[in-house]
């Protein structure tokens, strides 16, 4: 039996991969290039990872002009890559981009056409054990989260109704990086974002070093390097503590903890290396 063709190489794009439209995500994607640019990250030969997500790829294009107007060049980015991505090795802003996870169709074109545009294995470039791990020569890199709380604790599993969301993938170990920041919303359906307390710990607050917000900017504070950088620069830097008091005020306080059963673990959250951080119960009202 003849086939004609394998596959549908337009299927090859993910959900995700568009740009944040919603004026608090194109804000939050704007303070976190300025960041990188006015803490002095963004210099001849930096390196970020940018992801797939809306504002993730609001943040790669506010960036890209940035470095176009400075005329300051990237060594390489990380990604997941996107057209986004790919505009940016054409136009020479990088010399390389080093994929894990093509996204659309651009992606899969430059990695086809361009010796600037390599495939690398995330088994093996973020596996915490591997000679090849490089997330911590990584000089920035933009992620989200579901919750975080005013130590920097972080948590991508669950949200505040206590309910198991997916698995972590690789978000633990991009947090080698030189400076880790995450990019959220203050709250979410009338839901803080910024807690007293995650409701689940999938990364401790030590490793967080910048949380970017529509309201502001919030450095941890481990990282006098960062605050004294940006120090006087014109950022809308924030003590977390203030956002999170500025958001209760606004949805009426912080969210109901869920009741769970504690002899019941739906799921055990470990650290790259094997360190247990927290369990996930089961819900029970």
């Amino acid at each position: 039996m003849e086939v004609e063709s394998l596959g549908d190489s337009s299927k090859i794009v993910s959900g995700t991969t568009e740009i944040a439209k919603s004026p608090d995500r194109l804000l939050i994607a704007e303070y976190v290039a300025k960041f990188i640019e006015l803490s002095g990250i963004m210099k001849d030969g930096f390196s970020f990872q940018a992801g797939a997500g809306g504002t993730a790829l609001a943040f790669a294009m506010f960036l890209k002009e940035r470095m176009r107007e400075t005329g300051i060049k990237a060594r390489f980015i990380r990604g997941g890559s996107t057209k986004y991505l790919v505009q940016m090795l054409e136009e020479g802003l990088v010399d390389y981009i080093l994929d894990g996870q093509t996204f659309d169709l651009e992606g899969v074109r430059s990695m086809r056409e361009n010796p600037g545009h390599v495939n690398t294995s995330p088994f093996t470039s973020y596996n915490y054990h591997g000679k090849g791990n490089f997330a911590s020569i990584l000089d920035a890199v933009v992620l989200g989260a579901t919750e975080v709380d005013v130590n920097f604790n972080a948590n991508v599993v669950s949200h505040s109704d206590g309910l198991l969301l997916h698995g972590i993938g690789g978000w633990q170990n991009c947090l080698f990086s030189k400076c880790s920041i995450l990019a959220i919303p203050s709250f979410r359906d009338r839901i803080p974002v910024i807690l007293d307390e995650v409701t689940t710990i999938c990364a401790p607050g030590e490793l967080v070093d910048v949380i970017v917000t529509e309201r502001g900017i919030a450095i941890n504070p481990r990282r006098e390097d960062l605050l004294k950088a940006v120090e006087g620069k014109g950022l809308p830097i924030r003590k977390i503590e203030e956002i999170r008091d500025e958001v209760y005020q606004i949805v009426g306080g912080p969210p109901q903890k869920p009741v769970v059963d504690k002899n019941q673990v739906v799921a055990i959250v470990n650290w790259v290396d094997g360190t247990v951080l927290d369990s996930v119960y089961k819900v029970i009202g």
